[in-house]
């Protein structure tokens, strides 16, 4: 009976998380402001729900455990900035004018589906503990999961890649979720080893949200309705928070 609930209870976080991707999809004219919306959601996911879960999920002093999320914004700058991401090699090649660089939407959303598996053995988690505990995490999973949607295809449609891809990617985001939870139901991981990766994954949404997509719609071409959506993003994920916990 638990297992059966448990399978229902991630089918409709699945669903959330592929309703929130249809929005960006119908609506892709509007895709700025929904990445302004999506911009906001990962700043405040970051430090509402994956630093605080996982400086309560391992033991010792509070400084050193902030050291991973500084090491997850670290190398993802490096990556961006340095190489891998670069779009051309290191400055020997790089034009001394002034010039666009290529920003992380991809990258931003495959993070986003690795971010999905680990919500997936959270709910697994929760209902080794109790069906109760697990109900209340996957109503925060919901919620949490459609803004999950909105920005992982948001991320894709607004620079300009193609909507199939958006598609795959919003598909492996929910496939993750199943997998994450499938992982969990059977092998129970260690409660530190899984607070690391949420604090290195709270650094990569840190630097995406608050280095990439934050100022790629508060430019030259700032528009007051794409700020305001940022607040509300910020603002959603604060009154998920609030109400999960």
């Amino acid at each position: 009976m638990t297992l059966t609930a448990g399978f229902v209870l991630v089918l409709a976080v699945v669903v959330c998380t592929l309703a929130g991707g249809a929005v960006p999809l119908h609506f892709e004219r509007h895709a700025r402001t929904l990445l302004s919306f999506s911009a906001g959601t990962l700043v405040g996911l970051a430090l509402l729900e994956l630093i605080p879960d996982g400086i309560e999920g391992s033991a010792g002093r509070v400084h050193p455990k902030l050291l991973a999320v500084l090491a997850g914004f670290l190398a993802t700058m490096l990556l961006d900035k340095l190489h891998v991401l670069h779009p051309h090699e290191m400055d020997a090649d790089c034009p001394p004018v002034e010039h666009v660089h290529r920003p992380l939407a991809m990258h931003g959303a495959i993070g986003l589906v690795v971010h999905s598996a680990l919500d997936g053995v959270a709910l697994a988690a929760a209902l080794r503990v109790s069906l109760a505990t697990a109900i209340g995490v996957g109503v925060a999973l919901s919620a949490h999961k459609f803004a999950d949607g909105i920005t992982t295809v948001s991320l894709v449609l607004t620079h300009h890649h193609r909507k199939t891809q958006a598609v795959r990617l919003l598909l492996a985001n929910a496939g993750s979720l199943l997998v994450g939870f499938a992982v969990g139901s059977a092998v129970v991981l260690a409660e530190a080893q899984l607070a690391v990766l949420l604090l290195v994954m709270a650094g990569f949404f840190l630097y995406l949200g608050a280095s990439d997509l934050i100022p790629s719609v508060t430019g030259t071409a700032c528009r007051k309705r794409d700020v305001l959506a940022t607040a509300c993003g910020m603002t959603a994920i604060a009154l998920v928070s609030f109400l999960s916990h």
